[in-house]
């Protein structure tokens, strides 16, 4: 029992985790943005971590059902928090990239 709440709260922590780094990312954005245009709507960012977490969630959480077989040394947990960071950073980092290049 203890180890399945124990278990389950690590999960937890990892969708939180997910959140959290989402948010910081698009308040990046969102500063980015105020400085380089007069006509960006703030607020809206916070709408698209919502909308990319689901995305994001499931493709990770495909990713770790490889971690069930024996050759691969990882945990399913550690391949989704590692995953799911990975798609949000670079997520974030295409619409920060185009908001300095254009």
């Amino acid at each position: 029992m203890k180890t399945k709440v124990i278990r389950i709260l690590k999960w937890v922590g990892a969708f939180l985790a997910l959140f959290i780094a989402g948010i910081v990312e698009a308040e990046i954005y969102n500063q980015i943005a105020l400085r380089s245009s007069e006509s960006y709507q703030s607020g809206w960012h916070f709408v698209s971590v919502f909308a990319v977490l689901v995305p994001i969630s499931v493709l990770s959480g495909v990713i770790a059902l490889f971690g069930n077989m024996k050759r691969f040394t990882s945990s399913p947990l550690r391949l989704f928090t590692i995953w799911s960071q990975g798609f949000m950073f670079f997520f974030w980092f295409n619409f920060i990239a185009m908001i300095l290049v254009f």
